[in-house]
């Protein structure tokens, strides 16, 4: 099917004369106390879609009680903070069909606290001209449900599947999108406080979804099984938006149901014929420490063709676990394919190359600079599992392929100054433009809804370089630590050290020693500061926000230590050289942990 929007694609399910629940076109949520999957045919699910649409219009004339008509919902925000994947796409595509803007929120188990997803309804609900709505499941009460405020809307919506199911044959109101209209917001999932949220256009949706579809070359009947959450880009545009557009089976379950067993993932992909899959190199890692062998040696994995990897760094020991443990299923190195991507760009800008398999490059880690031309001192395929077997990360750094770019994208590396850096092997930050660049950040403000990127070129914050004509993800010049797939914004992570510190937060650099690492130390580095005395460390300890907990060390400088560019902004990602190379001047290291501010509070408690 070929559509230009997504409400298109919505209608043409919807016109489909097939009502039956075939494999041709479902989504398959799992049940797990029946421990089956629930299918609902694509065109049930956009009928039952336009008629949660024509709820909200209802529910939003009666809140104004002023007899707006259903037009009045284009253009209005609606959040969703549901558990059920079923109740979020049933909300998110009832939004679509009306001109809504669906907001999908993490949910408090993913933020860490209630109070955390009551500040993002807040901020959100009264971010835009009028009151944004919210949607949540029937029967649920939960601790953040006492803190909406009464000026937003909440409508509830079922997570039953299986239930009787309203239905309207088209949308409830007409309204007829152009590509380049707002499609939806896409949150970011930073842990910092950060309220930004991308801006997605019909048009990137299309572009993004068929274009994967094409630099893969998959078939028109591939299958795909997912646990990815739907606040998350990968989850929402790269599961279920790419299997609803391409009109593939998808089935789905929640992070916490593979949490608690990843076999079942697996087990979809055996039972159901899945041929696609995607998960961050986490999912890959923890299905080879956690599966059991006895699910292994049940599963028939020779019919899988894509395992998409991306998101975070790929770890050498990740892909040799995986292929180790999963060879004999079927598994083989030429599916598993590195792609490189990010919300603002939709999600994917580059995977490999089809029927190639991927490769780590071994670099001098100490060439890495922009500018700079890197030193590539050796290769490492997936196929070769001594050579990955034996990599000794002391001796190199390992950086795997993101492959090329996907339809209609164009990838550049651009030096400090944005001007294009000529030559393959020379690292730079990655500049994408292209159909699938989003239209921008949301605005905090209400005289606009989208801070557009310059030109419509994003400059992305991750430091690359182009190796035979493929990228390669280097570093990360952005300000972000990802740590258990969570986002920590270190610009907020260091204004907030510094009020505790009382110091400017320009003497406060927050960095990852190994962004290759997930399991590295996340360093804060003070310059410019006297060492504290030790009865005053329990006090600092005792004063830090939850926020800081991924902090593993503090080291404090009476010098100015924190490298910094010709127009003094600070270069995180040179603070990692520094450190490898025991180039930091401290005069105090300092560790810092959950466990250690537990005990802070102890003995101060036992002081008082």
């Amino acid at each position: 099917m070929t559509s230009s929007t997504l409400l298109e694609v919505l209608n043409l399910h919807a016109s489909h004369a097939s009502e039956n629940s075939s494999i041709a076109a479902t989504l398959n949520c799992w049940n797990g106390s029946q421990k089956t999957y629930f299918p609902v045919s694509y065109p049930s699910l956009s009928k039952r879609a336009f008629a949660f649409g024509a709820e909200l219009i209802a529910q939003k004339e009666s809140h104004n009680r002023s007899g707006d008509s259903a037009a009045s919902m284009a253009g209005n925000v609606v959040m969703i903070a549901c558990h059920s994947p079923y109740a979020t796409l049933v909300a998110f595509y009832g939004a679509i069909s009306i001109g809504a803007i669906p907001m999908i929120f993490p949910m408090p188990l993913s933020l860490g606290s209630h109070e955390a997803l009551s500040e993002r309804i807040k901020h959100w609900g009264f971010g835009f001209d009028e009151p944004a709505m919210l949607v949540l499941e029937e029967g649920l009460t939960e601790k953040f449900h006492d803190d909406i405020p009464t000026e937003i809307k909440t409508v509830r919506l079922s997570d039953d599947p299986s239930g009787d199911w309203q239905e309207l044959e088209s949308p409830a109101a007409d309204h007829q999108p152009e590509p380049g209209d707002i499609a939806f917001f896409q949150t970011t999932s930073s842990s910092t406080g950060d309220h930004k949220a991308v801006s997605i256009s019909h048009g990137n949706i299309i572009a993004n979804v068929y274009g994967i579809k094409s630099a893969a070359q998959m078939a028109d009947d591939e299958r795909m099984a997912t646990w990815l959450p739907l606040f998350h880009d990968m989850g929402l545009v790269g599961a279920v938006l790419f299997s609803f557009c391409n009109n593939y089976p998808l089935f789905i379950m929640t992070p916490t149901q593979f949490v608690k067993r990843p076999a079942l993932w697996l087990k979809a992909m055996h039972q159901h014929q899945c041929t696609i899959a995607t998960a961050p190199n986490f999912g890959f890692d923890y299905c080879s420490r956690l599966v059991s062998e006895k699910d292994v040696a049940e599963l028939d994995l020779s019919h899988v063709k894509h395992l998409f990897i991306g998101a975070e760094p790929i770890r050498v020991s990740t892909v040799q676990a995986f292929l180790a443990k999963f060879k004999r299923c079927g598994i083989d190195p030429i599916v598993i394919r590195p792609a490189y991507g990010l919300a603002e760009s939709t999600i994917i800008t580059s995977i490999t190359p089809h029927k190639q398999v991927a490769e780590f490059i071994c670099l001098d880690a100490d060439s890495i600079g922009i500018g700079e031309p890197i030193k590539v001192l050796d290769r490492m395929r997936f196929d070769n599992n001594e050579a990955m077997l034996g990599y000794d990360p002391s001796q190199s750094m390992a950086i795997c392929t993101a492959g090329k770019a996907i339809d209609d994208m164009l990838i550049e590396i651009v030096d400090e100054n944005g001007d294009n850096v000529n030559g393959e092997g020379i690292a730079g930050e990655i500049a994408i433009t292209g159909t699938s660049v989003a239209m921008g950040y949301v605005a905090e403000r209400k005289d606009g809804l989208v801070d557009r990127f310059p030109d419509g070129r994003l400059k992305t914050g991750d430091m690359g370089a182009i190796v035979d004509g493929q990228l390669y993800i280097l570093e990360r010049i952005k300000n972000l630590i990802i740590r258990n797939g969570e986002n920590y914004l270190v610009s907020a992570l260091e204004e907030q050290l510094a009020e505790i510190l009382d110091i400017s937060h320009e003497h406060i650099a927050v960095f990852e020693t190994d962004i290759h690492n997930p399991g590295s130390d996340i360093v804060v580095l003070v310059e410019r500061h006297a060492p504290i005395e030790d009865q005053d460390i329990d006090a600092l300890l005792v004063a830090m926000p939850k926020e800081a907990f991924p902090i593993n060390r503090m080291l404090l400088s009476r010098s100015r230590e924190i490298p910094r560019t010709t127009s003094g902004k600070k270069r995180h990602f040179y603070c990692r050289k520094l450190y490898k190379n025991n180039e930091i001047k401290f005069q105090q290291d300092l560790e810092i942990s959950p466990q250690r501010i537990m005990q802070a509070l102890n003995r101060i408690s036992d002081q008082n």
